[in-house]
């Protein structure tokens, strides 16, 4: 009789599961505690119109290229001493910042690579350099941002003087297809297209959709995860204690978390409950599977047989991997039910 009531609570257990939103959260780390349907506003994510042929389209299209380009660093392997500088190439550079006429301290560099369009500079750099021919040298004036970290520099107006001293030309997607693990080039622009409509609709549905409350639950958690992402780059590249770090932007951790939610955690969390939503909506369950398939998948696509899975779970968090799984599966629902013309 006590194995029968406990199979009974069991089954209770998990029924109820499925029946909170409709589907099964048992395996999810993110939002597994709350009805997103009801702190969700989803507006119409059926039946999008997506035209392959539409500027915005084409837009997309074109900087997941170049994005490629930048990200996967395609670059050719010897430096060129002529030509002009175009986004997504490495630049060697010299340079240096002053403000008021006096050099600011860590604004001077001599043979630094920089890849254009990877925003590693402050706004303007990068872009203030397209165009420019190896071997010139151009004056940039800018304006470091409001809250930049250096007291001294909080939006002060600079001039860079920057040299072009050589350029690794960005390689076409012809040329590097291959290193991304693609068959042939057809098969690389198949999977930007699809990346380009994933992103259409992404956007088709925010647009319309309004995140009304963040549970408090999962703000913490993807705060701690974060947390937890800095202190290991800054162990691993700077020796440098997460307790020195925030000393040194002139904050206390209370302050630096306010800011880090606000600023970073609840702009993701925007996108990433819209697209939960839809799925709990939808009655599709994202399953433990579903997330190894995915961190193998991300492994052999890195290509080292050193890096192991659990390094690659612990540099980047299982849960990262799972919203990978539910944004790709999202995106297939929308794909499927759009109104895709050619």
């Amino acid at each position: 009789m006590k194995k029968i009531l406990s199979l009974v609570l069991v089954l209770v257990f998990a029924l109820s599961l499925v029946a909170c939103g409709g589907v099964d959260k048992s395996e999810r780390i993110l939002y597994k505690d709350v009805d997103l349907l009801k702190v969700v506003e989803l507006g119409e994510y059926k039946g999008i119109k997506l035209d392959t042929a539409s500027d915005d389209y084409k837009k997309a299209y074109e900087t997941l290229l170049t994005d490629d380009v930048i990200n996967n660093s395609f670059h050719s392997q010897e430096a060129v001493k002529e030509g002009t500088i175009k986004k997504g190439d490495i630049a060697n550079i010299d340079y240096k910042g002053v403000k008021d006429g006096v050099a600011f301290e860590g604004g001077t560099a001599k043979a630094q690579d920089l890849t254009i369009g990877s925003n590693s500079f402050i706004d303007g750099f990068e872009d203030g350099l397209v165009g420019v021919k190896v071997g010139e040298t151009v004056d940039l004036n800018l304006k470091f941002p409001e809250d930049y970290h250096s007291e001294d520099l909080k939006g002060a107006a600079v001039v860079f003087t920057v040299k072009v001293n050589s350029i690794k030309p960005a390689l076409t997607p012809e040329e590097y297809y291959k290193d991304l693990g693609f068959e042939s080039v057809e098969k690389y622009f198949e999977d930007v297209n699809k990346k380009a409509s994933n992103d259409f609709l992404r956007e088709a549905v925010q647009k319309v959709s309004k995140v009304k409350e963040y549970p408090e639950k999962d703000v913490e958690y993807l705060y701690t995860e974060m947390k937890k992402s800095i202190e290991n780059n800054l162990k691993n590249q700077y020796n440098m204690g997460f307790a020195d770090y925030i000393k040194q932007m002139g904050q206390t951790e209370e302050q630096f978390k306010n800011e880090a939610i606000e600023s970073q955690i609840k702009p993701m969390m925007d996108s990433q409950m819209i697209v939960y939503a839809i799925l709990d909506k939808e009655g599709i369950a994202i399953t433990k599977k579903d997330v190894d398939e995915k961190i193998k998948e991300i492994v052999k696509q890195i290509g080292n047989s050193e890096v192991t899975e659990e390094q690659v779970v612990e540099y980047y968090g299982r849960y990262n991997f799972e919203t990978m799984v539910a944004d790709e599966k999202a995106m297939d629902f929308l794909y499927e039910n759009a109104n895709v013309s050619k």
